[in-house]
Order: C-alpha cells, then structure tokens, then sequence
C-alpha cells in the first residue's frame, strides 16, 4: 500500500443529530444493498475499510453522500504500515488503517489495551505491544492479504469483495434517492404548485370554452334550425383541445430541462427519476395519464403522496418518479436542510381548503333544497 492510497472508512456511527433507525435505511438505499445485508456485511464489522484509491475526489464524494444520509465516514491516508482488525464489544472489526487505530487510542477514544491483529496474521495482542518503528523501516503489505482475515468469525474477505463493486458503483452511478424531508417534496407544497397550474390552464381552458361557443351559437342555422353534427363538433373539438393541452402542458414542462411546469417552479421542486435524473417526454406522459387513475379513485392517488415514505403520488408510483427540491442533483451529495414553504404557497393552500370546504358547505346546502322542494312538491300533490 503506497503513501498515494487513500482509504475510506464507515465507522458505523451517526453524525450529531440523526438518529440510527432513520440513517441505516437511507444508508442501503444509497449503496443500494437491501438493509439486511448493510446491517450483517458492513454495520456489524464497523469501522470497516470500503473503499480504497488514490483518486482522493472520488472518496471524498461518496463520503459526502454517506455523510448526506447521516452516516459517519472517514477518509485516511495509510502510511504503509498493514492494517489492523480491532476487537470491539468481544467482536472483530474491521479492516481499518493504522493511523485510524493510532489516532483513536490517542485521542483516548480507544485504550492501549485494545486488542489487534494485522491484517494477513492471526495473532491478537494488546495494541501498546505492536512494533512501532517508523513506516519507510517496515515491509510493505502484500495486497492480496489485504483481504485475508485474522480470525475465522466470518469471511472478511468474500465480504469486502462483495462491497466493494457496490461502493464503486455508488461512486460512478446515480443512485436511488433515499427518503428525507430535505430531499422530497411534500404533500403542501406540491398543492400550492397545483393551484399555480390550474390557475394557468383554467384560463387557457376558458378561453377555449368562449370560442367553442361561439361556435356552438354558428351550429344554429337561419330560422332557429340546429345542425346537429355542427353542433357536436363544435363541443367535441374544445374538449380534446383542452385535454391534449393539458398533456402537453405538463409533459413538455416537466421533460424540459426545467423538469417542472411554471407550478412546479414557482415553489422550487422538479420531478426527476430514481436516480435524480432529468425524465423524458414518454416517462412524463405516462405520470400524466396516471393522474386520471389518481383522480378516479376518489383522488386517493394523489393523497399518497403525503403518506408515502419518499411522498409518492399514485401516478408518481406508476411512472417511477418523484418530485424534488432544485437542490437535488444526481450523482451530487443530498441536501440535509429542507427549504422553507414561501409564503405565498401558504396562501395558496388556503385558499385551496377554503374553496373546497366552500363546495362541500355548497353540496349539502343545495341537496337540503332540493329535498325541501321535494317535500314540499310532495305536500302540495297530496292535498
């Protein structure tokens, strides 16, 4: 191992106010391993080397994206001394650098007494008894033994080489985003940016309607005579302007480089892939006709989206999609402060909730009316 190697090291703790029961699934989200094998191969061998290299950048950014999920990692520069397996709580941990144990055991965070080994060997002793004679004096490390383990609980070998494809890849490929509030964005927010559009359309779509009937008033001939076929294209032919309009509106917008309509913008989200990436026009279309299931089950599909973990709608499901924050980029490390509501998208909300308890006061206003009429319809034939 040459002074140029650099080592990442997950030392299996979270950083000052994250908590482990939110972290480590974010964690296997991010490395892209199932929860289970991030808690047996990696979080039960803690502190444990990752990753090796010695493009320094590329370490740094995937110990931004650990640190982004809540996880703790260190980057280290070993100094050609072999590695070492630590035995914390009565069990083997590691492999980790040297300068990582020495600087434990100084700073007082482990004793002296720490249990060893060196990485090739299986020989446990007390770390105050290991040779300390400068790094240049000792014999470099094979690297194949970089992979052997001291001790027989476990194959650190297999479990390195099965970690390390997946580090790489979360390194060099977008990964799928974890749930987080900072990262995803909530069920209020992405109303307020359905106010804006429909907003939008509806005086696109109203526009349309006061054309289309002066359309209609043309299907009605000299003499009061109605053309029927007139009549019906002229009331056919808006609604499928206004229908294709809408599609086009949000498929167009949100597979621009944008990735949102003039809502979506407004209020500082995007809709991405998994991935975080920038979606095409065919995946947008498909999150546009999905919206009708949405709507047909009693908008349920849209109220998902602030039950489900990432704040998926019904459709968002069915395209494979999710709205975002701006900050969110791909292969970039994720935000951990969520942007604040603007006031205005407040507002817009409540003007929202007030029009729709307005419509349901409404309903059952004009169905006691109509039962009262009835009732008293019914009266006046019985008499």
């Amino acid at each position: 191992m040459e002074n140029s190697s650099y080592a990442l090291v997950l030392t299996g703790s979270v950083l000052p106010g994250h908590s482990p029961e939110a972290v480590w699934p974010a964690l296997a989200a991010y490395f892209r391993m199932p929860p289970e094998k991030l808690a047996g191969q990696l979080l039960a061998r803690a502190p444990l080397t990752i990753k090796q290299g010695d493009d320094l950048g590329k370490l740094q950014t995937l110990q931004a994206g650990i640190a982004a999920v809540g996880a703790e990692a260190e980057v280290c520069a070993p100094d050609g001394r072999p590695a070492l397996f630590v035995l914390l709580d009565n069990a083997p941990r590691g492999p980790v650098p040297r300068v990582l144990v020495d600087e434990r055991v100084e700073h007082g965070l482990w004793p002296t007494s720490l249990s060893v080994a060196e990485v090739g060997t299986q020989a446990w002793k007390p770390y105050h008894e290991f040779d300390v004679r400068p790094a240049e004096t000792l014999p470099a490390p094979d690297p194949e033994l970089a992979l052997d383990t001291p001790f027989h609980a476990g194959d650190v070998k297999a479990t390195i080489v099965r970690v390390a494809p997946v580090v790489e890849a979360s390194i060099e490929a977008p990964t799928v985003l974890p749930p987080g509030a900072a990262i995803h964005a909530g069920f209020w927010r992405r109303c307020a940016a359905m106010v804006i559009d429909g907003v939008l359309i509806g005086v696109v779509s109203a526009v349309v309607q006061a054309i289309a009937g002066i359309g209609a008033m043309g299907a009605i001939g000299v003499g009061g005579d109605i053309h029927a076929g007139a009549l019906f294209g002229a009331m056919l032919v808006p609604f499928l302007i206004v229908f294709v309009g809408q599609w086009l509106y949000f498929a167009l917008f949100e597979s621009s480089a944008a990735q949102a309509t003039p809502g979506k913008m407004a209020m500082g989200i995007k809709v991405v892939d998994d991935g975080a990436r920038r979606i095409g026009f065919g995946r947008a279309s498909g999150r546009y006709f999905g919206k009708i299931v949405s709507s047909l089950i009693l908008n349920i599909g849209y109220l998902l989206a602030g039950w489900t973990e990432r704040k998926q709608a019904l459709h968002d499901m069915m395209a494979s999609t999710l709205v975002v924050f701006n900050e969110v980029r791909p292969g970039q490390p994720m935000p951990t402060v969520r942007s604040p509501m603007p006031w205005y998208g407040w507002l817009l909300n409540m003007l929202l909730v007030g029009a729709i308890a307005l419509a349901i006061v409404g309903f059952f206003v004009m169905a006691a009316s109509l039962a009262t009429l009835g009732a008293h319809a019914t009266g006046a034939s019985g008499f």
